[in-house]
């Protein structure tokens, strides 16, 4: 498996959600999720295992199974997750 830089990415439709390929610290990675998007409310940081299927206008992200044929790993959170209000407590307080 390979080294995966920390690099936030929007993903989310109807919904605020971001991802960084690879298992990243969960601290780490809410730290520069609220800083790239300071006004979602952003929580529920878990690891994840993803596959990318190509869709009309773009690409599909599914999860699955570690061991899945293609699959990836990912640090995925999602808006009002779990623990929000302590993500933008933390981002507040570094203002």
């Amino acid at each position: 498996m390979g080294n995966y830089p920390l690099e936030i990415e929007s993903v989310g439709s109807d919904t605020y959600i971001v991802m960084s390929r690879g298992h990243h610290d969960l601290d780490e990675f809410m730290r520069a999720a609220v800083d790239q998007y300071p006004d979602w409310q952003l929580g529920g940081p878990v690891h994840k295992w993803v596959k990318t299927t190509p869709c009309k206008g773009g690409w599909r992200y599914n999860f699955v199974e570690k061991g899945t044929r293609g699959a990836w790993p990912a640090t995925y959170c999602w808006e009002y997750g779990e623990g929000w209000e302590k993500y933008r407590a933390q981002e507040n307080s570094n203002e």
